[in-house]
């Protein structure tokens, strides 16, 4: 596979799930706009329930982009522009999804108890993944790729 599709695969990837989360956390708030809570739960279970997503949030993102820079730094510098994509794409994938599975918990503790405080552990779990788009100067720099082996064919000179 060529290093111009691997990096357009990781962006379409990123748009793909920053899309969907987005259309599903919409679609959480109009559902408790117009219905409320989804399910009647207890002070004590919604308490545990708020701590467990703070933690996981607070441990979650500093985690996940932890994993990726290490995952990064040891891709060997040997390698030709192709396989060092390709293992920065699986690095960068198991950082979204961790964050958009965080995302989802959020949303649907929102969704359950209809408390803004798992809306905003969403928007700021959001906006880390946000934060995290895959700029084509960053990961070159990254991974020490000549910007002309990214290029498509018919853009080189």
């Amino acid at each position: 596979m060529k290093p111009h599709h691997i990096f357009r695969q990781i962006k379409f990837l990123f748009f793909t799930i920053a899309v969907v989360l987005l259309i599903f956390g919409a679609i959480a708030f109009f559902y408790v706009s117009l219905h409320g809570k989804a399910y009647d739960v207890s002070m004590s279970y919604e308490s545990n329930l708020r701590s467990l997503l703070l933690i996981l949030a607070l441990v979650g993102i500093p985690a996940s982009y932890l994993f990726h820079s290490r995952k990064v730094k040891h891709i060997d510098k040997d390698l030709e522009a192709a396989q060092k994509l390709l293992q920065y794409r699986t690095a960068f994938f198991i950082k979204i999804i961790t964050l958009e599975g965080l995302s989802l918990l959020s949303l649907l503790a929102y969704i359950t108890t209809a408390q803004l405080n798992y809306l905003s552990i969403f928007g700021i779990l959001y906006l880390a993944l946000l934060l995290s788009f895959p700029r084509k100067n960053t990961v070159l720099n990254d991974l020490e790729i000549d910007p002309s082996d990214v290029t498509k064919p018919s853009q080189q000179s």
